[in-house]
């Protein structure tokens, strides 16, 4: 009697194991290149609980840009191993649309950058046809200080053509240009076309979950075919991130608080289980080994 209980015993076992690697695949770790921790969405988590999220999704490091730029610091005071505080032109909740205008930013930007405590500028939002020019003084003054200080740029735009941003990244070369989103609506060719355009650009993914801009997935929930294809030509070019921000095409909500950090889990595990059906080396690369290289962090795990 007892022998014929082996092979559920075998089955069992099997399951087991099978559980247990599957839950640490879906642990591994993890490098978020893209948070904010705003103002409004202090109102409702505490910069503890942040990163205890950040902890239960083995997020090993995180870059955090914030409105105002001092909410990402407070953060950073709480881990400065883990995460990388970048300086915000958004100096209240109330100028990210006339931010260029303000000679302030500039040198704020400078005193932070000269203290060490920011690690880079961004994320700055420039809207074709709504401004700022490229020409803007406080834009321009802002990429000096980027090449001034070696520290990374995060720019998002919203245009209908890559080519709006390359005329920035071949005017500005020593500065090493994060595309937020991977263009926003853009698709893949348009990550193709600014790579071959601008060697110091790197493509980051986030919010092209199905909340946001989407795109990357089709309608089985698969990578479509061009992400596939330019991930796998230029595999060293892109990393990943979440931006854990809810109803994000309604800026500047006055009415209620921001609850993107109650929605973390559903970011990650989108980017978990894409990433999954690359190649294991190329997935690593998009999960962690190219963040590391890119922000020169050094991980004892």
């Amino acid at each position: 009697m007892r022998k014929a209980c082996y092979p559920y015993l075998y089955t069992y076992l099997l399951l087991a194991i099978l559980f247990i690697a599957n839950k640490g695949m879906a642990n591994e770790p993890f490098a978020d290149v893209h948070l904010h921790f705003n103002w409004d969405q202090e109102e409702l988590i505490s910069a503890q609980d942040a990163l205890a999220i950040l902890d239960k999704h083995n997020v090993v490091f995180a870059v955090v840009s914030s409105v105002p730029s001092e909410n990402a610091l407070k953060l950073s005071k709480l881990k400065p191993n883990r995460i990388i505080p970048f300086f915000s032109p958004y100096i209240s909740g109330h100028s990210r649309n006339n931010w260029y205008y303000d000679s302030k930013v500039l040198e704020r930007a400078r005193a932070g950058l000269q203290q060490g405590i920011y690690k880079g500028i961004g994320e700055l939002h420039i809207i074709s046809g709504l401004g700022p020019r490229r020409d803007n003084p406080v834009l321009q003054g802002l990429l000096l200080l980027a090449a001034e200080f070696n520290v990374p740029f995060n720019v998002h735009t919203e245009t209908s053509d890559f080519r709006f941003l390359e005329p920035l990244c071949k005017q500005h070369p020593k500065v090493r240009f994060i595309w937020a989103h991977a263009g926003g609506i853009l698709g893949p060719e348009h990550s193709a076309g600014l790579i071959k355009a601008c060697n110091n650009v790197w493509i980051e993914l986030s919010a092209r979950d199905p909340a946001h801009y989407g795109g990357l997935l089709d309608d089985q929930g698969k990578l479509r075919k061009g992400w596939y294809d330019v991930i796998r030509r230029y595999p060293d070019k892109f990393m990943v991130g979440t931006d854990p921000v809810w109803n994000a095409h309604q800026v500047n909500r006055w009415y209620e608080a921001d609850e993107g950090w109650n929605h973390y889990h559903e970011f990650i595990k989108f980017h978990r289980e894409w990433m999954k059906t690359l190649p294991a080396e190329v997935e690593e690369k998009l999960r962690l080994k190219n963040a590391m290289s890119f922000f020169n962090v050094e991980l004892d795990m």
